[in-house]
């Protein structure tokens, strides 16, 4: 749906030197008619330090406005793009951290040197600002705009601040920040053509539909993962053409995406898919920095190799029978120590984490010594969960140092290996493809 410009009513203006024996023609009346179209809370004028007193001219010729000249900091950089663009970025930022809108500021490019023009167009875009202004003309023998001729036009900047704004959201896409480009890029379904240019339509909408899809997958959300419908990309290949997930990779998705089964041989097959996906999912969020929630993770991850040998065995840890011969035995002798029994659910009996261990230590199963003493091994520990903020504690116990974790995550992929071998690396290989970063 079109939506109606603003009216912008801050407008900035470069101050240029004009021909200096025509100085009312070619400078200042222009640049008046420029200032005169529109109503204006204030006029900022940018003159670089040899053209200061053009600016103070002006600022008398037009008393009745709110006129504020901002000159160039030092003498001679009017040429130094660097240094034009800094001080006009510097102006602009200013006004949008005083709570001015990118539409309420109008920028003119037309005076100055071509240093200044470009400097002041580059950081309207950098604010992205909608419209930009540039007065022409017809021209003489010399190229140069007659005087009395000029005709003040303003330019849409959308193709450029969109293109700026899909690149951003290619950066955060490429480092997990799936929602940032949810939130940067509109949907085109809905969005105004005044705002965002119809071309970029499919582009952007391809990519916000990637970013729905692996958002999904990176919040465990399976079932929206798998039934994301990816739109067309346009007629061009772009650079987000390389980020469509493989069919190995929707295959996996869609698996997980599976409720769980209840026969214990396949429920064991599913949750080995899991718990390479939880794994890779904690590996992200050690990469972000996020030590809290990679406790968490590397905590569920150790309790479900057990339910998944548990399962092997074809024991399920939520409705363990109370009959089979070493449950009912395991039973006895925690119950015999005063240690906390196995729970009570619909007349089947439930072990945790430990308990699982344990249990599967008395099954025979080899890995169940190393399950047990992982949780407690470390600087930061499996079971340091227990005591998270998170979890049941009051403060954070996964530190500030990725070190310790990164050690755990490694016991935890041997681990992994341990009960699977190489096909535990083909699940991780496609688990970690959503770590783009280090793709």
């Amino acid at each position: 749906m079109e939506v109606a410009m603003a009216n912008p009513q801050i407008l900035l203006c470069t101050v240029g030197t004009g021909d200096v024996g025509k100085l009312n023609e070619t400078l200042l009346e222009p640049l008046k008619k420029s200032i005169r179209k529109g109503e204006w809370e204030r006029v900022i004028l940018l003159p670089s330090q040899l053209t200061v007193e053009n600016a103070g001219l002006l600022k008398v010729q037009l008393q009745d406005l709110p006129i504020i000249p901002r000159p160039l900091p030092r003498p001679g950089i009017e040429d130094d793009f660097d240094a034009c663009f800094a001080h006009f970025d510097c102006v602009l930022e200013e006004l949008r951290l005083a709570g001015a809108n990118p539409k309420s500021i109008l920028v003119d490019i037309t005076r100055g040197t071509k240093a200044m023009s470009a400097a002041l167009a580059l950081a309207a875009i950098n604010h992205d600002l909608p419209l930009i202004r540039y007065i022409f003309g017809k021209r003489d023998d010399r190229g140069m705009v007659k005087a009395g001729t000029e005709v003040v036009g303003e330019f849409r900047t959308t193709v450029a601040t969109s293109r700026k704004r899909l690149d951003d959201a290619y950066r955060f896409f490429l480092h997990g920040n799936f929602a940032a480009v949810l939130d940067i890029l509109p949907d085109p379904a809905n969005f105004s053509v005044a705002f965002w240019p119809v071309e970029l339509a499919a582009t952007t909408g391809f990519a916000r539909g990637l970013a729905a899809f692996y958002a999904a997958w990176d919040r465990l959300d399976y079932v929206t993962a798998q039934q994301t419908v990816l739109p067309p990309h346009g007629e061009r290949p772009s650079r987000w053409s390389d980020l469509i997930p493989s069919p190995a990779v929707r295959g996996w998705v869609a698996a997980l995406a599976e409720p769980v089964p209840e026969a214990p041989a396949d429920c064991a097959r599913h949750l080995r898919l899991l718990v390479a996906d939880l794994l890779a999912n904690g590996e992200r969020r050690l990469r972000d920095h996020q030590f809290e929630d990679a406790v968490l993770r590397a905590y569920r991850v150790l309790e479900l190799v057990g339910q998944i040998r548990l399962a092997d065995q074809g024991l399920l840890s939520d409705s363990l029978p109370p009959d089979h011969p070493t449950v009912k035995k395991f039973q006895e002798e925690l119950i015999k120590k005063n240690s906390t029994p196995l729970g009570e659910k619909e007349g089947k009996l439930v072990a945790a984490r430990e308990q699982v261990a344990r249990l599967l230590k008395r099954l025979g199963d080899p890995l169940a010594t190393r399950m047990i003493e992982l949780a407690s091994e470390g600087v930061v520990t499996a079971k340091s969960r227990n005591n998270s903020a998170l979890i049941h504690g009051f403060k954070a116990t996964g530190g500030s140092d990725p070190q310790p974790l990164q050690t755990l995550y490694a016991r935890l992929q041997q681990l992994l290996i341990d009960d699977s071998g190489p096909a535990a690396l083909e699940r991780l290989a496609t688990a970690r493809s959503l770590n783009f970063a280090m793709n």
